[in-house]
């Protein structure tokens, strides 16, 4: 008797052991907070701000999420260039109109951009400005920039910071304002889904463990692309791309790529990035002075490797391509502040920012300051200047198109170094003209959006300068409306 009792208890308890365990087991899904919203924002930069501003002016009850302790995205990292047309500040430029918009915008992809997503750019990008506006941000247009730019590019002026930063500061004191709140360090890892692939939230790690965050209308990916993931850039782009330096946030790390690919979602555009020249650092961008119609560009060498009227995108490409070390030197001589002051303003901005401009009295002083081997840099400015002063510049090679070429032979001589850098990637989940993601069918995923540099389809090759942040604005509020108004479908 005194056995069966023991056995009987032993059985007993192993039972309520195993009762426990799989208590245990079975309670740990249920310790995930779940929050309910109509509209969940994942990413708080421009587009994510401008995706939950509208949502929430639509009237749906919209959370932004954040995985850093503050917005740190790209955004922050520009200079607040939006390209529109047809906005308030550009009424003195008739001449100028969507379709021309939409034409240069399609030129510059090579005709590979989904033309239905740039015609609702070029309708919506300046109305877009205006309601930027409304909420406080300052505007200003630079006018008559060479094409493509021409009157279309519109500034938010930092005072201090950058435009980029101005505008996240803009937008978070409006969504304040409308009482939107931002969860940061909430790090958005899946996608919550049906057997169907129904998008109905997405789940965070936080700091208080893994929160489910349930929306009704839809979960909106503006992540940004994943400049910033090593694997990424080389598995999608090419080894060599993995040289570049990160121009924007070390933290766009390609989620939006990771959590589309959960309810299969068409990805395009993957080997499609938008690229710039940078210091090495990538504290400084030399851009405005390489593209001043002043100077060469040189190698480490000291030999002219790409013609200096490309583009930034093609030039800050070719200096990965084209040298060992993703390196090259902006050489140019104080006739350069005959446009603007643009070498004076440059070399002080370098100052402030921490970076030294290479100064020497000579090419040979200059050369050896930056570390390039001087007879060779002698060597192709002598090479250049004779082409100038003949009128033969366009038949040097690489070519040097300027209308107006200016032969390097006014001292002191200034050499800037400009690594190639990726400033934000183009491809991603697929989206529709209402910013809807799309599946291998073309078809809608229903309850996931996409915006700005998270969602693909928009951009191919190259842009307009502030095509990016337009893109971010204008789908990020197109998705925050439909997803609004999906919301309230399903009430």
């Amino acid at each position: 008797m005194q056995r069966r009792d023991m056995l009987k208890t032993g059985l007993a308890s192993a039972g309520l052991l195993a009762g426990a365990a799989t208590s245990v087991q079975a309670a740990a899904p249920k310790q995930n907070k779940t929050q309910n919203w109509d509209v969940v924002v994942v990413g708080a930069g421009f587009a994510g701000m401008c995706a939950a501003l509208e949502a929430a002016e639509q009237g749906a009850k919209v959370v932004l999420l954040e995985k850093m302790g503050r917005p740190d995205g790209t955004t922050v990292y520009s200079s607040g260039w939006i390209a529109a047309v047809g906005s308030r500040f550009q009424k003195g430029h008739p001449e100028d109109n969507e379709e021309a918009f939409f034409n240069d915008m399609m030129k510059l992809s090579g005709y590979r951009s989904d033309p239905e997503l740039i015609r609702v750019y070029a309708r919506e990008a300046g109305q877009g400005i205006d309601w930027l506006a409304d909420h406080g941000t300052p505007f200003y247009l630079w006018e008559n920039l060479p094409a493509p730019e021409l009157s279309r590019c519109l500034i938010s002026p930092g005072d201090g910071i950058t435009g980029g930063s101005k505008l996240i500061r803009c937008l978070m004191a409006a969504l304040e304002k409308k009482g939107v709140p931002i969860h940061y360090n909430a790090k958005a890892v899946e996608l919550i889904h049906d057997d169907c692939y129904n998008v109905e939230g997405v789940s965070c790690i936080t700091p208080k463990g893994r929160v489910n965050y349930k929306a009704k209308g839809g979960v909106i990916l503006t992540t940004g692309g994943y400049g910033a993931n090593v694997a990424m850039v080389t598995q999608y782009i090419g080894p060599w791309a993995s040289r570049l330096i990160v121009r924007g946030s070390p933290w766009i790390t390609g989620e939006n790529i990771i959590m589309a690919n959960q309810v299969m979602a068409k990805l395009v555009n993957m080997d499609q990035f938008y690229a710039g020249p940078i210091t090495p650092t990538g504290h400084a961008n030399p851009s405005p002075l390489m593209h001043a119609g002043y100077g060469i560009q040189v190698n480490t060498q000291g030999k002219r490797f790409l013609p200096e009227t490309w583009l930034q995108v093609p030039k800050a490409k070719a200096i990965a391509e084209r040298t060992p070390d993703n390196m090259s030197y902006m050489l140019i001589g104080q006739d350069a502040d005959n446009n603007a002051n643009i070498l004076t303003n440059t070399i002080k901005r370098f100052d402030r920012l921490g970076y030294k401009v290479f100064k020497g009295e000579t090419i040979e002083e200059v050369a050896k300051a930056a570390g390039v081997p001087p007879k060779a840099l002698v060597e192709t400015v002598k090479e250049f200047n004779k082409a100038v002063k003949a009128g033969k510049a366009k038949e040097l090679d690489p070519p040097y198109d300027y209308d107006e070429p200016h032969a390097l032979e006014t001292g002191p001589y200034y050499m800037i170094a400009a690594a190639g850098g990726m400033a934000s990637t183009f491809g991603g989940p697929k989206i529709d003209a209402d910013a809807r993601v799309v599946n291998f069918e073309n078809q809608p995923i229903p309850g996931l959006y996409a915006a700005g540099a998270a969602a693909g389809g928009v951009w191919y090759q190259d842009d307009i300068g502030g095509n990016q942040l337009g893109g971010g604005m204008v789908f990020g509020r197109v998705a925050g409306r439909h997803a609004a108004k999906r919301a309230k479908t399903r009430a």
